[in-house]
Order: C-alpha cells, then structure tokens, then sequence
C-alpha cells in the first residue's frame, strides 16, 4: 500500500514537471513569434496569457505534490488567480489594440474601441471586490473573462477567413480544440480532492495536449500586420518554360463564383509573354513586373519553370516570396519532372505546401 502510494505520488509529480516544462517550452515557442510582426500584438498578448497559465497551472499543482505547503497555498491562491485572469485580460487587451490599429490603418476606426476589455475588466472586479471580502467565486467572474476571450480570438480567426492557405489548415479548430481540453483541466484542478490524486494525472494530460493544440493552432495563423499584403494576393501560376504549360495553379482567395476563363490559355499566355519579347528584343533577360490599373503580375524565372503571382497592388513582400517559392518549386520537383517534362500534371499539386511555407506567414 505504501508503495502504491508512493508510485502514485512519483508520478504525480513527473507529470507536474513535465507540463511545466512543456509550458515553458511553448511560451518560447510563440515568443519567437513575436520578432515576425509588431512587438504590439495579440501574440504578444497570448505569449503573457500562456506565462499566467503557467504560473497558475504549477500553483494549483501544490496541494497534492507538497501537502506541507498547504497553508502557503492557501495564503496565495488569491493572488495567483489574479495573475491568471490579468494573463486573460492583456491577451484580449492587445488583441482589441492591434486590430485597432489594424483599422486605423484602414480608417475604420470606432468609439469605442475595447468593449471585450471593458468586459472582462468588470468581471475581475468583481472576483477582486468579493476576494476581499472573503468570498471565493471564481466560476462567475471567470466566465466573465473567458467569453470575451473566446470572442477575441474569433475575431481574429474570422480576419483570416477568406484567405486559402488560412482556410485550409483552420487554426481555430485546433486552438478551441486546445482551449477546451484547458479548461477541462481547470475544473479537474478544483475537484481532485474528491476523487483521489490519481485523477491529477488525467489534468496534466488535459494541459499538455490542449496547450500543444492551442499554440499549434495559433502558429497557424499570420500575423495581423501580415494580413494586408496577404488580402492582397490572388492567384499564382507556374508555368513550364519550354512548353508553356501551365503547371499549377492557385487561388488566395475564396470567390463566390467559379472564373469564368481559361487558366490553362491564360497561364500559358501569360508565359508567352516573357518568351516572346526575349526574341523580340533579343535579350536573354526576363520580365520582372507587369502593371494593368489595379493589378500587378510579378515573375520570378528558374531554370525550366517561371512563377507569376498576380496582386492587387504592390507590396515589399511579394518579390521575395515569389522568389523563394520558385526556387523551392523547382527543388521540389527536380530535373526529373521539369527537365522530362511529359505532359502529366498531377504531381504537381503537391505544391500547396510550399503556397503554405512562403505565402501564409
């Protein structure tokens, strides 16, 4: 029996380290995140979350591993869930704020501006001002929080809806995926007293796989500085050079109704182009640029393919992701398929990877 006890104590605690450490791994994870856009940023304001639920995931672990603690625990639990919850309230803070300056930059802007953040700051409130009073009531105030924490991130998944390569992968499908096994092991930690430490385990499980989701489901996503050259972006063909086949084709942008010409006439065109005014103007050189009002066509040549990407405007970013897609593309898929080029296209779909590496962030 005492060494069940024991076994059932050791384990306990390897899982407690492990889920801390797998936090603190993952708060890294995202930091990095924060260097792609704006220091200013609903990342940043998911790196602090993440360090609060840290925090608050090892505190609520000492009753069980170090009941000496106990009354030490009970002492700071208090402060301990307002740090949890002000983790909560910066994450909808700085997403309310940069999605403001999101608008401001599109003279979109409101009056009032941080609703969600009003919110949930009357819901702390009202955790602090009965916590003072010596009543407890963290179910009512905490859902005061979370729920303009779950709006929050929907909006935020919602600016990315019509883009393809955010469509495809749906980040939020992962991260409330995440969020809800999170939760799930919050309520465990308030009730394990009743079942046994064993049932610990099972909350340490909850966080380490719903953490992983969450922040795999938010690395998913661009950044919301990131979002205006990407809305920007429509469609992207790769064209055999010596046959002028079209290869592949992509779509950014999720349309309402299907197009209404011929991709394959129009890449090889497009393709065409480029050949045509090399031998007129006898220069083994290649068009870069092309500008038609609004639109603008970018072409990145290889060795036996070239990749033209047409957008709504210029952006820094296109060139150089264009660039590198291309000389992926042609890395990907080899002499052997290009050079030998016989006609058969299939293959070639498995480029929406690479539309996934240098186009999404």
């Amino acid at each position: 029996m005492i060494f069940q006890i024991s076994l059932e104590h050791d384990l306990l605690l390897l899982f407690h380290y492990f889920a801390i450490f797998t936090l603190i791994y993952l708060v890294f994870q995202i930091g990095k995140k924060i260097k792609e856009g704006k220091t200013i940023s609903m990342t940043t304001g998911f790196t602090v979350y993440m360090i609060s639920y840290t925090i608050f995931v090892y505190f609520t672990g000492i009753p069980a591993i170090y009941p000496d603690l106990m009354k030490f625990f009970v002492n700071y639990i208090f402060l301990v869930m307002n740090i949890y919850i002000l983790g909560m309230i910066t994450y909808i803070f700085f997403s309310e704020l940069e999605d403001n300056l999101y608008k401001k930059d599109e003279s979109k802007m409101r009056k009032f501006n941080y609703p969600l953040t009003i919110v949930s700051l009357i819901g702390f409130s009202i955790f602090v001002i009965l916590g003072l009073f010596g009543i407890y009531d963290p179910i009512v105030s905490f859902f005061i929080v979370i729920i303009p924490f779950i709006i929050a991130t929907d909006k935020i998944i919602r600016r990315f809806a019509n883009l393809e390569v955010v469509k495809r992968v749906e980040p939020g499908r992962w991260f409330y995926t995440g969020l809800t096994l999170t939760g799930i092991s919050n309520a465990i930690s308030s009730f394990w007293m009743l079942i046994g430490e064993w049932f610990l385990i099972i909350r340490y499980i909850t966080v380490i796989v719903g953490s992983l989701l969450m922040v795999y489901g938010w690395r998913l996503l661009p950044n919301l500085s990131e979002l205006g050259w990407m809305r920007k972006m429509e469609q992207l063909f790769v064209i055999h050079s010596m046959s002028s086949s079209l290869l592949f084709r992509y779509d950014f942008k999720t349309k309402q109704e299907e197009s209404n010409f011929d991709s394959d006439l129009a890449g090889s065109a497009m393709g065409g182009v480029d050949m045509l005014l090399s031998e007129i103007l006898e220069n083994k050189g290649h068009i870069k640029e092309i500008e038609h009002e609004d639109k603008k066509l970018f072409f990145s040549n290889g060795k036996y393919t070239t990749s033209i990407l047409i957008t709504e405007g210029h952006s820094d970013e296109f060139r150089y992701r264009l660039d590198m897609f291309e000389l992926n593309f042609e890395k990907e898929f080899g002499e052997k398929q290009l050079k030998k080029f016989s006609g058969e296209i299939t293959s070639f779909n498995q480029a929406d990877g690479l539309i996934r590496e240098f186009f999404s962030h």
